[in-house]
């Protein structure tokens, strides 16, 4: 009998602890889930690239802003479209390099902007088009990356058929189209424009293609998480002190513009 009642007793001291170390184990994986947030994007060198240090500057800061609040980042790249609908549904919690629109709103939470820059429009200069201003693109075909806002002006111009729209997943598919005469105009970033030219063709063939000096539109490029999963306005807050910090150290410059130190751009500043 008593044999027996050791037996039962540590057995049970058995069950106690095996119970113990899963719930320490389960709040160490929820934890580690906590702090750990997966971000979809697509390629937009020199800001994202799945073959640059870092994933690229502007993923650098991204990255950078979180760890300063304690949170690892996990990147997944995508097309652009895909990237946003995976975020949208909480597959991946968040994406990066997005501007704020209206149609947006009622599925993501905006961080603070960590870009301010302006979207500009290339032509082929062979095919010169002469614009002052958005309204003067009517009647042109325009390429734009599958996914990316166009401005509320643009897109009363697209929606009331004044302005045709084609999608690629990348700028250099859509110079392509612009090369050989499919589209009249691209619009993209200057600088991922510029990166995108030079992929796409040789040094002397890159100088076929010049922007339209007074047509832009300007952008606030951001973080943006699900509103399908939980505490995701806690994130954006810690992404956005974690950014102020970047701003007040200098680091923020170091990481998105490594190699100028003075580099004439419009950056976003810290709110």
């Amino acid at each position: 009998m008593a044999g027996s009642s050791c037996r039962q007793i540590f057995k049970q001291i058995k069950t106690l602890l095996s119970s113990a170390v899963f719930l320490i184990l389960s709040l160490a994986a929820g934890s580690a889930t906590t702090d750990t947030v997966k971000i979809a994007v697509g390629e937009w060198p020199p800001y994202f690239s799945e073959n640059a240090e870092g994933y690229g500057t502007y993923a650098q800061v991204v990255t950078r802003a979180f760890e300063l609040e304690g949170v690892t980042v996990e990147y997944g790249f995508f097309p652009w479209r895909r990237a946003l609908l995976q975020t949208q549904s909480g597959l991946w919690h968040a994406s990066a390099g997005w501007g704020k629109t209206r149609d947006r709103e009622p599925f993501f939470h905006f961080c603070d902007a960590v870009l301010v820059e302006r979207e500009h429009f290339f032509y082929a200069t062979d095919r010169p088009v002469e614009a002052q201003s958005l309204q003067d693109l009517s009647g042109l075909s325009l390429g734009v990356i599958d996914g990316a806002a166009l401005g509320e002006e643009l897109k009363e111009l697209v929606s009331s058929g004044q302005i045709t729209v084609f999608h690629q997943s990348t700028l250099e598919d859509l110079f392509k189209m612009l090369d050989v005469g499919r589209i009249d105009v691209v619009m993209g970033n200057e600088k991922v424009a510029a990166d995108a030219l030079a992929s796409a063709f040789v040094d002397q063939e890159t100088k076929r293609f010049k922007a339209l000096e007074n047509v832009t539109v300007l952008w606030d490029y951001r973080v943006i998480v699900s509103k399908k999963i939980e505490n995701g306005e806690d994130l954006c807050a810690r992404f956005n002190r974690g950014l102020r910090k970047l701003h007040d150290t200098g680091e923020y410059d170091r990481l998105l513009w490594p190699d100028t130190k003075e580099d004439g751009q419009s950056h976003a500043s810290p709110s």
